[in-house]
């Protein structure tokens, strides 16, 4: 189960020994976070800077005020509401946004050549004058214009290959351009820079200027809405947002001005027709009394004209909503100017759907043609309109039906009730009769003349004083705020973010593709062997104590190695050392070499005895060559005693391994071995044996059966994780007893030190504390 979990922690970031590798590693957080700061000021330093400028509108409820037509259709009053983001879209509608850029000459654009950058300038020292059809025919131009004095500049033109002195005010004719080049008087007159002069796009600055108009979320239940832009140049920011919104305001006008026309319009040729048939009743009302001699009527048959005229207008009425279904009809089959149609409240209906569905239909229409009129006939919208009204058409066709076949019941029952009151004067003269038929119509006529005289003379005062809804409440200015754009703060601190990320993602994917033993952290995590030792790196070209600082990292680390073996050792039982590894190249020989020196040190009479018959090295610190050794005594030519070496250090023999033999296995397991330890044990305190690698060959465990101890040395950023993982199998299945691990090769900032109990002030960089280490008497308690 244990294992089990070791296994998994395999690929998984230790997060306290990450921490210590970035604290590790600080100067390359500091180099990166420096690098990126440069960065941030020189995007800060050369980048545009940008503005926002704002203005404010109030959109307010379409009244009476706002248009003939809603006078006229006044039954439409309480529903014609405007939607605000209606409204605030129309802002940004091509056509209004073209005009406005057009009106002010965006076409011609300047910029000032700086030392640092080339900003824009609404306001330099020239202005260039010329007609808009030479801009854009070929709109992709500029040149550059270095004022001279009062009256002559510099013109350089690199696409035309053009460079010449002209005077202010002259015409100057390139190639197709011809304009003229004028002092801007607004400006004090001294050094001027360079001014850049580029002829653009009017449609392509148009979509610009679509995209960089924003607006402020509406606050709930206020109309008042804030317009803004980003813009490099102020000025230029100020004078386009009130030209838009005055644009916008102009236009709404001149659209209800000609909403208002039409409607007279209309209502002029009703008028014209009512008259000429007033006309013909009058004359034949005239020519009829002067032909028959007609007697006064009774008070009875007063009472039943009475009666019999106000049904004739009731129905007149209804045949006159008629008459208006027919005419929506028409103009809904023809899908011809639908924008024209008048509201149902003109022929006197007060359906409200009706008149929502018309308002509708119309508002569409009007938005359909703005685009197309702005030349966006390919406009996704424009599909969009077109569902929209054909749905709505088919609404309003459904409506007339259902109202027509209520007006025709109704007119049904007016005309029964107008036959029956007209059977009451079957027995006046037929002279009589024939008066008062033609007297009904006179009145039905002057009624209907009357109401749209009233309705004219109502859309005319209104068409006088037509106003928009839109007023412009807080026109833009220039205030010399500060930019937007870049945002200082938040530029140095991505910056800072990303000089921080960015070494530590460099960090994160060297450790998870580093398959290496990299600090005691990550061993400890990965192992249930018990840690006994840390031997820092050795920066000497020597291998052994005697020959290093005594006060050294790696002498202490060994004197720490030494006092955990003996802390363990409380009965003073272990005299065999068996030092072995995974693979060559991980310091077992150096270890074994050097723990063999401490426990000399120590006054233990200590043995080195070098077991490694395939790849002999302790002969290079101890002999001059490796001609008789352990290989040689069990193979019977010499003694123990023949080839024993005194060294230098005080208590410390060794015997070398000799020359390698052709079995090392097989000579390993020759019996003399067993006899040569067991006198090696009689005569020294402490016998450490260097081995071959137990990962490669099966030499070590041929030993081990002799040992007390056996030290598995694990090479920092050398000892693979996979190799890590044979070594947990010998002691999962013991194969090996009294295993110990040994960390060589450690780092100075590893990790490994230098945090909490692992420091000392020795003054060599490592920071080790071993006393803290080794006196933990939890590390050897047994499991």
């Amino acid at each position: 189960m244990e294992q089990e979990k070791v296994n998994s922690l395999d690929n998984i970031i230790d997060f306290r020994e990450f921490l210590f590798k970035i604290i590790n590693n600080w100067y390359y957080f500091l180099l990166s976070i420096l690098f990126a700061l440069l960065v941030a000021f020189g995007y800060t330093r050369y980048s545009h800077e940008f503005y926002r400028v704002s203005t404010k509108v109030h959109i307010h409820k379409d009244n009476s005020n706002t248009s003939a037509a809603d006078v006229l259709y006044s039954s439409l009053n309480d529903n014609k509401e405007a939607s605000l983001i209606d409204e605030i879209s129309m802002f940004t509608s091509y056509p209004l946004v073209f005009e406005t850029v057009s009106n002010l000459r965006f076409d011609v654009s300047y910029f000032l050549e700086g030392n640092i950058k080339t900003s824009e300038s609404f306001s330099p020292p020239i202005r260039v004058i010329c007609d808009k059809k030479i801009t854009q025919k070929n709109p992709n131009i500029s040149f550059n214009i270095d004022v001279l004095d009062e009256q002559t500049y510099n013109l350089y033109c690199k696409k035309l290959d053009v460079e010449n002195v002209y005077s202010f005010g002259d015409e100057i004719q390139l190639g197709s351009y011809k304009f003229i080049v004028e002092r801007n008087y607004e400006e004090r007159w001294g050094e001027f820079p360079t001014t850049i002069v580029r002829f653009r796009n009017l449609k392509q600055i148009a979509k610009e200027y679509q995209s960089k108009i924003q607006f402020d979320k509406l606050e709930k239940e206020s109309n008042i809405v804030t317009i803004f832009i980003l813009e490099e140049d102020q000025d230029k920011g100020v004078t386009f947002l009130n030209t838009l919104v005055e644009n916008f305001i102009d236009n709404q006008i001149e659209v209800k001005r000609k909403s208002s026309l039409n409607t007279v319009e209309f209502i002029q040729n009703e008028i014209q027709s009512i008259e000429d048939s007033l006309s013909l009743i009058e004359i034949k009302l005239q020519d009829y009394k002067n032909s028959n001699q007609i007697p006064d009527m009774n008070l009875k048959t007063q009472n039943i004209y009475k009666k019999i005229s106000t049904l004739e207008e009731e129905l007149s009425n209804y045949k006159y909503q008629d008459k208006y279904y027919s005419y929506l009809e028409s103009y809904l089959n023809n899908e011809n100017r639908l924008e024209r149609i008048v509201v149902p409240s003109t022929y006197g209906i007060t359906n409200s759907s009706l008149s929502e569905l018309v308002r509708q239909l119309v508002n569409i229409q009007l938005e359909k043609n703005v685009l197309i009129d702005g030349g966006q006939i390919n406009n996704p919208s424009i599909e969009d309109f077109d569902l929209q009204l054909n749905q709505l058409s088919l609404n309003i066709k459904e409506v007339i039906l259902n109202s027509r076949s209520s007006n025709n019941n109704i007119i049904k029952d007016l005309n029964s009730r107008i036959a029956l009151e007209e059977s009451s004067l079957s027995s006046l003269p037929i002279e009589q009769r024939e008066l008062l038929n033609i007297q009904r119509i006179q009145k039905t006529s002057e009624t209907l003349y009357m109401f749209l005289l009233q309705k004219k003379s109502e859309a005319e005062i209104t068409a006088s004083s037509i106003v928009s809804n839109i007023k412009h409440v807080e026109p833009a200015t220039l205030f010399n705020k500060k930019p937007v754009l870049p945002k200082i703060s938040q530029v140095y601190t991505i910056a800072v973010l990303v000089g921080i990320l960015f070494p530590l993602l460099i960090l994160i994917i060297l450790d998870l593709f580093n398959d290496k033993i990299q600090s005691r952290i990550e061993l400890e995590r990965l192992t249930k062997i018990k840690l006994i030792g840390l031997i820092g790196r050795n920066h000497s070209a020597h291998n052994l104590l005697s020959q290093l600082n005594p006060k050294s990292a790696i002498a202490e680390g060994f004197r720490a190695l030494r006092s955990n073996l003996n802390y363990k050792d409380k009965e003073l039982k272990d005299k065999v050392y068996l030092i072995t590894s995974s693979i060559s190249g991980e310091g077992k020989t150096f270890i074994a070499s050097n723990l063999a020196v401490v426990f000399a040190n120590s006054g233990k009479k200590t043995l080195l005895l070098g077991a490694d018959l395939r790849r002999p090295k302790i002969y290079e610190d101890f002999a001059t060559n490796n001609n008789k050794g352990l290989s040689t005594i069990l193979s019977g030519k010499h003694t123990f005693k023949d080839v024993i070496i005194e060294t230098e250090e005080e208590n410390l023999d060794v015997i070398i391994s000799g020359p390698s033999p052709s079995n090392p296995s097989d000579m390993l397991l020759n019996e003399n071995f067993e006899k040569l330890i067991s006198e090696l044990k009689n005569k020294y305190d402490k016998i450490v044996i260097d081995t071959a690698p137990v990962g490669l060959v099966a030499d070590a465990y041929m030993v081990m059966k002799y040992t007390d101890v056996n030290l598995y040395i694990v090479r920092q950023n050398y000892t693979t994780k996979e190799v890590l993982r044979f070594v947990n199998g010998l002691y999962d299945n013991n194969r090996v007893e009294n295993l110990y691990l040994v960390l060589n090769d450690v780092s100075s900032g590893s990790g490994v030190y230098g945090y909490g109990k692992y420091s000392y002030g020795y003054g060599y960089g490592y920071g080790y504390n071993y006393s803290a280490y080794i006196h933990n008497s939890d590390y050897f308690e047994e499991e």
